[in-house]
């Protein structure tokens, strides 16, 4: 029975092995979405200080001074002004930092690869009024999706331009931050004819609606489905795969990521004009309750590994305890191991999913905030009660160590069974005397 079930496991990874590994990888290695998945990475100082911005003004709310509210009467502004440049703007921003890059990678005048994009970017994006007052609706969140395809679409045109040589050169001796600024020229003139162009053919075809919400539009069906369970709990699911085959989850941060800045962007703006908050996804709660004490919601192995009979798993079980206490279970990855560990597939991937949208679920039942912080990097519990300003995050989240306790620790107790059997074994080893040993002994007179 034994061997049958080890079959099947073998049949499993083979096949994921064959389809899921190398589509993981190609993703990986790709230049484009390795950009995105950066550039991403670079918005969360902007989207922290939004998500400041956007607590503060609740102030009065709850500390009912007069000298408070004269303060925040008079000098309010001051973070209306904050989440105006941080979250309203981080669409122009992912544009800059995921043209910044692909042209490092694509070996190309990085800075000018910027100014292409952004120029792209804020020809489809901006808009003015009858004053000639900018506009910038969509230069936040909403002309996200838009600005990553035009940041690769400016590269590209840049690196066309340099590799078939239709740019201009200076003579040898000119400075080369002069050289590069004249080869941005005729690129530069490219990128404006096009992306003019294409904001004149869609304000023609759709009554002044501008491209970014023309994507969002079409864009909404597939965006908006992550904010259904079953949604968030087959991603959740197909991230701990990944991890499972010794593969980073980091892989499916170019699809979530922008996904989740959106989505927060979204929440604070509905917090700030005091509408309901609608979405779970954002980057606060992946990290703090999907990623509860690391990818697959460990603790509960920890613990059990910590009362365990066995010397070995109980040293891992002390190595991986601090970690895990700030969403680090690498020890526990490859310590037990989990990765490829067959016993340990069912509760990890299908359980460790499960544990991790609890606080989601709570959050579609009325039970805790949902999110309007992304925590910068603190401990467990904490970093789950900044994710949406609730106490009630440290209750749930003491539910999510127990409920790990109780799934990790049947399938625990089969390593545990067979790993006191070795160290058994090896301990009758160690005390074992050999013939030869026995019969010098018996000639030795003391």
């Amino acid at each position: 029975m034994e061997q049958q079930k080890v079959s099947a496991f073998d049949k499993v990874e083979g096949f994921i092995r064959k389809t899921l590994v190398p589509v993981a990888n190609k993703v990986d290695n790709n230049v484009y979405l390795t950009a995105i998945k950066k550039g991403m990475v670079v918005l969360t100082p902007a989207l922290l200080l939004g998500s400041v911005a956007a607590i503060f003004p609740s102030i009065p709310e709850f500390v009912k001074v007069s000298a408070v509210q004269n303060w925040f009467d008079q000098y309010g502004y001051i973070f209306s002004l904050l989440s105006k440049v941080s979250l309203g703007l981080v669409g122009l921003y992912a544009v800059l930092a995921i043209a910044y890059f692909l042209s490092e990678q694509l070996k190309l005048y990085t800075i000018g690869s910027m100014i292409l994009a952004a120029i792209g970017f804020l020809l489809v994006a901006m808009d003015v009024d009858e004053n000639g007052n900018i506009i910038a609706t969509h230069l936040d969140s909403k002309g996200l999706f838009a600005g990553i395809f035009i940041a690769i679409i400016c590269v590209k045109i840049y690196q066309f331009f340099t590799k078939h040589k239709l740019v201009i050169k200076m003579p040898e001796g000119v400075p080369d931050f002069v050289s590069s600024s004249f080869e941005l020229i005729t690129p530069t003139a490219a990128i404006g004819v096009l992306f003019i162009t294409i904001r004149a053919i869609t304000d023609a075809m759709t009554g002044g609606t501008l491209l970014p919400q023309v994507i969002m539009e079409l864009l909404a069906p597939a965006i908006g489905g992550l904010d259904s369970m079953w949604v968030i709990y087959f991603v959740l699911v197909l991230r701990l795969v990944f991890w499972f085959f010794g593969i980073h989850s980091a892989v499916l941060s170019p699809i979530l990521s922008p996904i989740a800045v959106q989505y927060l962007s979204e929440n604070i703006a509905a917090h700030e004009a005091g509408e309901p908050l609608t979405h779970v996804i954002t980057g606060g709660t992946l990290s703090a309750f999907a990623n509860f004490t690391g990818s697959g919601v460990t603790i509960g192995l920890v613990i059990a590994m910590l009362v365990s009979k066995s010397l070995r798993y109980k040293k891992v079980g002390a190595v991986a305890l601090l970690p895990s206490l700030f969403g680090i279970n690498e020890p526990v990855l490859f310590g037990v191991p989990i990765i490829l560990n067959p016993v340990l597939m069912i509760p990890f991937i299908f359980g460790g999913a499960f544990v991790g949208m609890i606080p989601m679920i709570c959050m579609k039942l009325g039970f805790l905030n949902y999110p309007i912080f992304d925590p910068p990097y603190v401990p467990i519990f904490m970093e789950g009660f900044l994710t949406g300003f609730d106490w009630r995050a440290i209750i749930i989240q003491v539910v999510q160590v127990g409920l790990s306790f109780a799934l990790y620790l049947p399938f625990f107790k089969v390593l545990e069974r067979q790993e006191l059997e070795q160290e058994k074994t090896a301990k009758e080893a160690s005390n074992v005397i050999s013939e030869e040993d026995e019969a010098l002994l018996a000639d030795l007179d003391f």
